[in-house]
């Protein structure tokens, strides 16, 4: 099997003053003998290396934004892999001066079934745009308007759903998944790129933060788990193949939307997402009257977003104020008599 090809590096060459780029079996002089100028020229040669052909189709400008987003190793590589596609189809052949707003509305229009695809797609779609005026390859990006955000979703499913949900998951990976979900409501790209090191099966703890990733908005904590939960881990663990908690037949699991879906129509329930099961047991721990900070630790969630949720499920959310207001003791009587 062949090596993998090394990045182009600095290298000092015997006998010789200045600081060599070597790219593969190429060696290009930097005419620098100040390691912090020959960086600096790594730097733009790299840049120019990389560089898309002059006057770049916006397939190509994708293509080198997936680059840089995998290279960074940024979470949201995962959903390019679904953004890209029908930006592609729509837009691929054109150059970014021929995107005008004509070709942007017929776009909207076509994608309007999917409003809130539609906005993750137009972000992309800028990000890629500024991407490419950053590093020179365009001189400006055509201004792109976001449709409005789609009204947030009030499904939430009860324990009892749940568990007819996890009973009609009859793939074991889809069970794994959906029993840490319930465990601990953290978030689907955290479960399905958890591996066994950081799952404590001796002290009943779960750690979600990922080493190899950068920390983002989007938080990750260690939170403990049920000895039940412990106890199916562990079995599960014997027959592990891989270093990944949730894999299937010897592989990872990249994603469980098809096989979510299927054990949603299985179990009878319409509108169910992995992510509505989140804030579901987000909805659980209000109803248990736990606090908006024990909730928003426990769940890796912001406050803000816990307290959205604590309004409509806690018992206790406004009783004071509720019980404040009552105009005297006693004063059902007054109705009693009429």
């Amino acid at each position: 099997m062949a090596r993998p090809r090394k990045q182009s590096r600095l290298v000092k060459l015997k006998d010789r003053k200045y600081w060599y780029i070597r790219d593969g079996r190429k060696t290009t002089c930097t005419f620098f003998t100040s390691e912090l100028e020959a960086e600096q020229c790594l730097i733009d040669y790299n840049a120019l290396k990389n560089a898309p052909d002059k006057n770049p189709s916006i397939k190509e400008l994708l293509g080198k934004r997936m680059e840089d987003v995998q290279l960074r190793k940024l979470r949201r590589a995962s959903s390019i892999a679904y953004f890209h596609p029908p930006l592609i189809e729509h837009f691929g052949n054109l150059r970014p001066d021929q995107l005008t707003s004509v070709f942007l509305h017929a776009y909207m229009e076509k994608r309007a079934n999917v409003q809130g695809m539609l906005r993750e797609e137009l972000i992309e779609l800028r990000a890629t745009l500024n991407h490419a005026v950053k590093s020179k390859w365009i001189e400006s990006a055509p201004i792109i308007t976001l449709p409005p955000r789609s009204a947030p979703r009030e499904r939430f499913i009860t324990k009892e759903e749940a568990y007819k949900l996890l009973e009609a998951a009859s793939a074991m990976h889809l069970r794994t998944y959906i029993l840490i979900a319930m465990a601990t409501a953290a978030r689907k790209g955290a479960i399905l790129g958890l591996t066994w090191d950081r799952v404590d099966l001796h002290h009943n703890r779960i750690d979600f933060r990922d080493p190899q990733l950068a920390i983002t908005k989007k938080r990750r904590s260690v939170v403990p788990i049920d000895e039940e939960v412990t106890e199916v881990l562990k079995d599960i663990r014997k027959y592990a193949q891989t270093p990944f908690v949730v894999e299937y037949m010897g592989k990872p699991v990249a994603d469980i939307k098809k096989s979510f879906q299927k054990a949603c129509i299985k179990a009878e329930l319409r509108d169910v997402s992995p992510h509505i099961l989140k804030h579901s047991v987000i909805s659980w721990l209000a109803e248990a009257r736990f606090s908006v900070d024990e909730i928003s630790d426990m769940t890796a969630t912001t406050r803000e977003t816990v307290s959205k949720v604590y309004r409509k499920f806690s018992p206790d959310y406004l009783a004071p104020m509720a019980q404040s207001l009552v105009p005297k003791q006693g004063f059902a009587n007054l109705f009693a008599k009429l």
